[in-house]
């Protein structure tokens, strides 16, 4: 308490003072330096001005000799100074520009007697002027500097070498002509690269957390509007995975493991405020950087235990404005499906399992009906995806603005399945005086469909049943005759059943930057999101299962309003005093996020109530819907209506600060601090407070390092840090709960009838000891770069320990209560992580190789109690059969199962199956059936012979990057793969059993029988007497994949050509996305989406889709 109240005290007297330092930023300074760098002097000029030094870091040496006692004089009086005994040479480019080059010998080249004046510009891969960039003829005293619009003129004879360069950027070396057209790109892994952090920016160089830049570049090549999708394989430790192959299916990241039993995404920060990533087209992300470690997240505290992506969109450039348009054609099919048996097989395998069992045959066995219905291609088709985008970009000196519309539409590869999403996005920056102000405002239309029929109906549907018949009432075949098993006729679901969701998202966010000095500014901003969700269904009395026969017609609605709204105030500090740099920050925030839904059916049906010889009779009648395919609310009027809905708050405030300490440009120290207040705690434990500590040490500009050598950067770090989570607790978890009803069903009701009163009774009790959950988080790693930088790197190890985990707790059905959510538990993760990238041009080649890889090791270390177990997903009926288990010791989540050993070939081996007594370990088995193992010697195959077998989770996951291009042409792939982990092939579990009728998989074919003994297949049998289908290691599988993810090839017009249309450049492209896999995994795919509980675990997903697509990329 005592320290909140001094973080409050001081935090009110900083804000109060502020007005006090108003004042404009003068060029000129104040330098009082002895035995200082270089670096030093330009650091201490950078802190009292607006200027930026350009240089190539070879020609900057590392002597200490520099003494300068000036006060209040212009800079390039300092600068005239410093350089005095080296070979070196300055110019004043703009306002915020200063080139630093090196003084040319004057000896004059052959090539140059000819020479005469030549011009040309340069700019950025994105058509942008490069301002400021050193352009110099290779052997000569010839020296140029770009002005505002890229544009340069230079004293060159013809073909002669022409080197230009630019601080962040890759060197250029072109021939001179009369007008050049230089594009260069940037260096994105140069030490003096600006990255984004939390609440500012950084030196990549000055960076002492464990982060991750991506190349936005190369990501917008992925022919997704999701740029969470377009991430994949990008960064190490970043697991990245889709829940389905349907049109709209989410996708979910980890970034270092499972922390926590709730939600593990990260938090997204979309410039500056909490985003939406699916809100962002990967072709309007400026940048995009990855917090993983707690010294590069503690800053965002509580909701950062799961790692931070930040994002900021790109923003015009002052000079001409500039027109991007793109759009690409994408044509979709599965990439691997179910193959399930045809008519003649179902006969065959069903016919084998009911005389196993000794049962008659029924009549769908034996009797022909020349159907053979294919229930998966009829609801399987092509999809189409198709996107395009357009943006408007410029600026001027005081002012730059950026405005983008996307529309992208999707039909997916199963019918009643699409998706379509316009994103409208504006950005402004603005300067007056010492106020800089932005401003971003996005809207995002969403309408899709997703299918109103379950996969597991279509896979199970007996292809004996026909798929339309016209002699019935409603068009559609049903499973009413010859005894067949009854299933839903998917195809009559779609047809009859329709839904339609919509979201209408806004995010708006402003800010106010006061530059009261060049090392003193304040921020104050405010964030709103909001969200408006409208979902409809509607369905006339129709007939797909002849037992669940929908006999009135049905609309339902559900609306849903979710906002929030974010109030920060932020004072930052940077200063450079002789060898010490300090860079620190102090500020408030305040979250408050309201929800409420609410939803309203009505069917076509009213309650008759009769007296009949003294007893109340209740039937239903039609009522309301005229028309039954009138699909709104109010065409039901008569009907009978059910309504309901939820409301919530949550709110939460923030003290934060960080403060970096760097010291000669080689130590570097940082420390930064996060107290939160939730609402979703008791007062006794509403604040979290959470700490982080970084040190480097930059080896690389030690003097006794080697100079010139193969290393040319090196760097050590290491970091330790608190983050909190609440992400498993409710929003009203810590509070004494009732629940209340008016239902004549539930039991919970006074009175009788269709119309009962309304009761109530206790659910939970008070828990105020609720407390956050706490990560800590440990880290050391080395930034390096290799060959001149041509090769660039890092490699960490992490440990992570989550403790004071929100787990529910079960408790006897007799207490009436539900189970309680405490903090008992405790997990851990761990690993190594490398990233390299190789970037090299020869002449017009140019290629890149991005690899990165990483390892994770998941260990639950304690929970409520030694012997608690928590379980999974039941995929029988949801309480039965689980393959996974979360206990001490092990991985989350991890497989326990029975150990399958074989198959038994003959009566004697079954009975060789015995225990101590000399009783049959498994007496209802027969030649055929599986055999199980008595793992804990207790002569009994019972629960507790369900041992560890593995885990979901992937020990090692590695990714290749690559990129090529010449002349014009440009070549990408990208490559994934994962090894260690087990999958559970829940769909064999489904489709491979033959003991139920159900369709089954083309593998049963190959089941066990007495002439047909070389299988892995056992006998087909109804009814499974010996449990062949228990949860085993029959159905787990080596989840090990080397996939082709992307693979592209473009081509760039020349630049001439492109002209002549009016067009800065136009580039066409092809692209193949999940071109094939390598694996043993037998089913549809081995990288899917489930919960912490049930990772590794198959069941019904929608198969993935390969795609082949057609682009275009113009700029104007």
């Amino acid at each position: 308490m005592i320290r909140r109240n001094y973080l409050k005290s001081l935090m009110i007297f900083i804000l109060t003072c502020l007005p006090l330092f108003g004042a404009s930023a003068q060029q000129k300074v104040t330098v009082n330096v002895v035995n200082a760098s270089l670096k030093q002097v330009f650091s201490t000029i950078e802190n009292q001005t607006s200027y930026r030094f350009s240089y190539k870091s070879d020609i900057i040496d590392h002597r200490k000799d520099i003494t300068i006692r000036k006060s209040g004089v212009p800079v390039t009086a300092v600068l005239d100074a410093a350089f005095v005994g080296r070979n070196l040479k300055y110019s004043v480019v703009s306002q915020k520009s200063i080139v630093v080059s090196e003084k040319h010998a004057n000896v004059a080249a052959p090539q140059q007697n000819n020479k005469r004046k030549m011009q040309g510009v340069v700019k950025d891969d994105n058509g942008e002027p490069v301002i400021g960039a050193t352009v110099s003829v290779v052997g000569t005293d010839e020296l140029a500097v770009t002005d505002m619009d890229g544009r340069f003129t230079i004293n060159a004879a013809k073909g002669a070498k022409v080197k230009v360069s630019y601080l962040g950027f890759v060197d250029r070396e072109v021939k001179a002509s009369e007008n050049m057209n230089i594009a260069m790109s940037e260096d994105t892994q140069a030490l003096s690269e600006v990255v984004v952090v939390g609440y500012g920016t950084m030196k990549r160089s000055d960076m002492t957390g464990a982060l991750s830049s991506v190349n936005t570049k190369e990501m917008a090549k992925r022919t997704t509007t999701n740029p969470a999708e377009a991430l994949q394989g990008k960064v190490a430790g970043v697991n990245i995975l889709k829940s389905g192959g349907n049109a709209g299916a989410g996708v979910s990241i980890k970034i270092r493991g499972i922390k926590t039993t709730g939600s593990n995404e990260p938090l997204y920060i979309v410039d500056g405020f909490p985003g939406d990533i699916n809100s962002v087209n990967p072709q309007d992300i400026e940048s995009m950087e990855i917090l993983k470690d707690g010294a590069a997240a503690a800053i965002y505290g509580s909701v950062a235990a799961n790692g931070v992506v930040l994002i900021t969109t790109k923003n015009g450039k002052k000079g001409e404005t500039k027109v991007d348009f793109s759009s690409y054609l994408s044509f979709t099919q599965v990439s691997k499906d179910l193959d399930l048996l045809d008519a003649e097989g179902y006969k065959k395998v069903h016919k084998m399992m009911y005389e196993n069992a000794g049962e008659p045959l029924p009549a769908y066995v034996t009797h022909e009906t020349g159907v053979n219905s294919d229930w998966v291609d009829a609801i399987r088709r092509k999809g189409l995806a198709q996107s395009y985008m357009v943006s408007l970009r410029g600026g001027a000196e005081k002012g730059q603005y950026s405005v983008s519309y996307n529309h992208a539409d999707e039909k997916g590869i199963f019918i009643g399945n699409s998706e379509r999403h316009d994103i409208a996005r504006m950005k402004v920056h603005a300067t007056k005086g010492i106020i800089d102000l932005d401003a971003n405002v996005d809207f995002k239309f969403t309408k899709g469909h997703q299918p109103q029929y379950q996969l597991k109906e279509a896979y199970m549907m007996s292809p004996l049943v026909p798929i339309y018949d016209e002699s019935r009432k409603y068009g559609f075949g049903l499973s009413d005759f010859d005894g067949l098993p009854n299933n839903r006729n998917v195809v009559a679901d779609d047809y009859y059943k329709k839904n339609t969701y919509k979201k209408y998202h806004t995010t708006a966010n402003a800010a106010l930057t006061f530059n009261f000095f060049p090392w003193l500014n304040f921020k104050t901003s405010y964030g709103y999101r909001g969200e408006h969700e409208i979902d409809n269904s509607h369905y006339p009395d129709y007939t797909a299962d002849y037992k669940s026969p929908n006999l009135y017609p049905n609309s339902y609605e559900y609306r849903a309003y979710w906002q929030e709204q974010v109030f920060e105030n932020v004072l930052s500090f940077n200063k450079q005093i002789q060898k010490h740099s300090i860079n620190a920050m102090l500020g408030t925030s305040l979250s408050m996020i309201k929800y409420n839904w609410e939803s309203v059916s009505v069917e076509g049906k009213t309650n008759v109530n009769k007296v009949i010889n003294g007893q109340l009779s209740t039937s239903d009648k039609p009522a309301g819907f005229l028309d039954p395919n009138f699909p709104t609310i109010s065409g039901g009027v008569g009907g009978t209506y059910f309504g309901t809905g939820s409301y919530w708050e949550y709110n939460r405030a923030s003290f934060f600060g960080r403060i970096n300490y760097n010291f000669n440009d080689r130590y570097l120290f940082q420390f930064t601090f996060r107290e939160d207040g939730s609402s979703k705690f008791g007062a006794d434990s509403r604040w979290g407070f959470f700490p982080s500590v970084a040190v480097g040490w930059r080896i690389s500009e030690e003097p006794f390092f080697p100079k010139n050598s193969v290393i040319s950067n090196l760097k050590f770090r290491a970091s330790w840090g608190q983050l909190g989570n609440e992400n498993a607790l409710g929003k009203y978890d810590f509070l004494a709960r009732i629940a209340s009803y008016n239902d004549m069903y539930m039991g919970y009701v006074q009175g009788a009838g269709s119309n009962p009163w309304t009761g109530s009774i206790a659910r939970a009790l008070e828990n105020r000891s609720l407390k956050w959950e706490t990560t800590d988080t440990k880290n050391i790693g080395f930034d390096f770069g290799l060959f001149g930088n041509h090769l660039n790197g890092n490699v960490n190890y992490y440990l992570n320990e989550t403790r004071d985990l929100l787990i529910t707790r079960r408790i006897a059905p007799s207490a009436g209560l539900d189970n309680p959510t405490l903090n008992v538990g405790k997990m851990r993760n761990q690993g190594f992580e490398l990233e390299l990238n190789w970037n090299d041009k020869i002449n017009d080649f140019e290629y890149n190789v991005g690899f990165n890889i990483s390892t994770i090791a998941n260990k639950v270390v304690a929970l409520a109690n030694e012997d608690q177990t928590l379980y999974g997903v039941g995929l029988k009926y949801g309480s039965e059969h689980f393959p996974t288990q979360t206990k001490v010791g092990k991985p989350i989540g991890a497989f326990y199962l029975y150990q399958a050993d074989g198959i038994f070939q003959s009566l004697e081996e079954v009975q060789a199956h015995k225990n101590s007594k000399g009783e049959l370990l498994q007496p209802n088995a027969q030649p055929g059936d599986v055999r199980f193992k008595d793992m804990n010697g207790d002569g009994v195959i019972d629960e507790d012979d369900k041992t560890y077998s593995g885990t979901g989770i992937a020990k090692v996951e590695a990714n290749l990057n690559l990129g090529a291009s010449y002349k014009g042409f440009d070549f990408s792939a990208v490559i994934g793969s994962a090894f260690g982990n087990k999958l559970y092939n829940g769909i064999r579990y489904y489709y491979e059993g033959m003991n139920s009728g159900s369709n089954f998989l083309k593998t049963t074919l190959n089941a066990w029988t007495p002439s047909n003994t070389k299988t892995d297949i056992p006998r087909a049998v109804f009814g499974d007497p010996n449990q062949n289908t228990r949860e085993s290691t029959r159905f787990l599988e080596n989840g090990d994949f080397v996939r082709l993810r992307q693979v592209q090839l473009g081509y760039t017009l020349p630049k001439a050509l492109s002209k002549q249309i009016y067009c800065e450049s136009i580039r066409f492209y092809v692209s193949a996305e999940n071109v094939f896999t390598i694996t043993g995994y037998s089913g549809a795919n081995p990288e899917f989406s489930q919960g912490v509980l049930n990772s590794g675990i198959d069941r019904f997903t929608y198969p993935f889709s390969r795609s082949y697509t057609v682009g275009a990329q113009v700029s104007f």
